[in-house]
């Protein structure tokens, strides 16, 4: 379970919790210095023998010292020493919670998950107001028991009510990838109560469970708090872009561009999005080409000087960008395609060379309907649609016709397909009722139409057209 060591060296790291015990001695003044041998002799058993001798004689019946030493060989990888001072700590307090902790631990630095989750609930069962064993068993089971790591965290709540149950819990399902899950933890928690880089976990949370308006207020608070941090301007630049506040998100980006921090590609990014939001596609262009500048192999920011020409109105310039991201773009999607053939149906709806422009489009479109079959009656419409734009309405018939021959007979049809159906039904029963004025031949385009929509409007008035005016009715 690499996961597992995630959690102990990124997350929790070794608990530290207060001893019942009185001291005989400051054990924290003797461990420090045993602590740093272990740490740069790992793997010498010999490392700071003297001293872990005295140590143990002198804190041989306290169990949280003993522990802590046994942490300090953990974190050495001795393992066999760790256990042994966990095993000493039990033998005082069997009711010591961290001893069993520490055991779990041992397993989890091993790679042994199951082990590790047996010794956390005995951590539970024998100190069962030790919030951290509650915690350790959470982790260990926030992969592979999701249910059972709920069902932990409730009873955390129940047994340590004290305890920052929410915001550990947030954080537990935060690093498990449970992103609404752990917001609603979140949203549960004081968060005036919170440290920095919680209320910025918490920003970020709510940003990847698509909670925008969450994600803006949250960093908006941690802007006033923590002002020099520039996470939460960057959340917040994110979250305006996001929800089209692009004017209010350049307020974000400029602090950012500002700041003395290190900037990232996705600084420059979202500031070109934000500037293209606002209308500014030169300063855009410039800032696409500073997020390029920051990871040349970042091919998506070809995509967004295209999308920010083509705002522009210079199809040429958005044309060669985008061809530059499809020719450098292994893994297109059917959206990097479209957005292709659109250029050179601006292009000819604006009336510059149409035919061959369409012609391209349509090419691509052909493309799409081959690589990405599932979608073919989707891609068919769009073409006709892009054809009956720039005034080529015969073409348009043909690829409406196309999605017709292709869907119209298949057997076990899918919703999407059916939709893809019923809209060239519609469109070619318009091409030749309106546009051709054949009525005629629009009828049989409606009769099949009528069959997968009932209530067609269209459809209806053209099979059953209301008598004239003075018509027996």
């Amino acid at each position: 379970m690499k996961a597992i060591k995630y959690v102990l060296v990124a997350g929790a790291m070794l608990v530290t919790t207060s001893s019942a015990f009185a001291q005989e001695a400051d054990y924290k003044t003797m461990l420090a210095p045993i602590a740093k041998e272990l740490k740069a002799n790992s793997g010498n058993a010999l490392a700071a023998k003297d001293a872990v001798k005295e140590y143990t004689k002198t804190f041989k019946k306290n169990p949280e010292a003993l522990v802590r030493l046994g942490e300090a060989f953990l974190m050495a990888k001795d393992y066999d020493a760790a256990n042994q001072y966990a095993d000493l700590a039990i033998g005082r307090n069997k009711n010591f919670g961290d001893a069993y902790i520490l055991k779990g631990d041992i397993a989890a630095m091993q790679d042994n998950g199951g082990e590790a989750a047996t010794w956390y609930q005995q951590a539970m069962t024998m100190d069962p107001k030790n919030p951290q064993g509650y915690m350790r068993y959470a982790n260990v089971n926030r992969k592979v028991a999701p249910e059972e790591t709920e069902k932990t965290l409730n009873l955390l709540k129940q047994n340590c009510p004290n305890f920052p149950v929410e915001a550990e819990a947030a954080h537990t399902y935060y690093t498990g990838g449970q992103y609404a899950k752990a917001l609603n933890e979140y949203n549960q928690a004081k968060i005036d109560n919170l440290e920095e880089w919680r209320v910025s976990e918490y920003a970020t949370t709510a940003y990847l469970a698509n909670d925008k308006a969450k994600a803006l207020e949250v960093s908006q608070y941690g802007i006033n708090k923590w002002p020099k941090d520039m996470g939460f301007q960057r959340i917040a630049m994110w979250s305006k872009v996001d929800t089209e506040k692009f004017q209010d998100a350049l307020t974000n980006a400029n602090v950012i561009l500002n700041d003395t921090c290190k900037k990232t590609n996705r600084d420059y990014t979202y500031y070109g999005l934000a500037l293209k939001g606002a209308g500014q596609y030169d300063q855009a262009i410039e800032a696409y080409k500073k997020a390029q500048q920051v990871e040349p192999n970042d091919i998506k920011s070809l995509q967004y000087i295209s999308e920010a020409y083509q705002a522009k109105g210079d199809e040429d310039k958005a044309l060669e960008y985008s061809q530059q991201y499809m020719d450098k773009n292994e893994n297109a999607t059917p959206s990097d395609y479209a957005k292709l053939a659109a250029i050179y149906e601006t292009k000819a709806k604006k009336g510059i060379d149409k035919e061959n422009n369409v012609a391209k489009a349509n090419a691509i479109y052909e493309t799409m309907a081959s690589k990405y079959p599932s979608i073919a009656g989707w891609v068919y419409n769009t073409a006709g649609n892009g054809a009956a734009d720039a005034g080529l309405d015969d073409m348009s018939a043909q690829f409406y016709q196309k999605t017709i021959d292709l869907l119209g007979n298949k057997e076990n049809r899918d919703a999407d397909e059916t939709g893809y159906l019923k809209q060239a039904y519609q469109l070619i029963g318009y091409y030749y009722w309106v546009t051709k004025n054949d009525l005629e031949a629009a009828k049989p385009y409606y009769q099949k139409l009528i069959v997968i929509d009932p209530n067609d409007k269209n459809a209806n008035a053209a099979l059953n057209p209301a008598p004239a005016e003075g018509e027996n009715k």
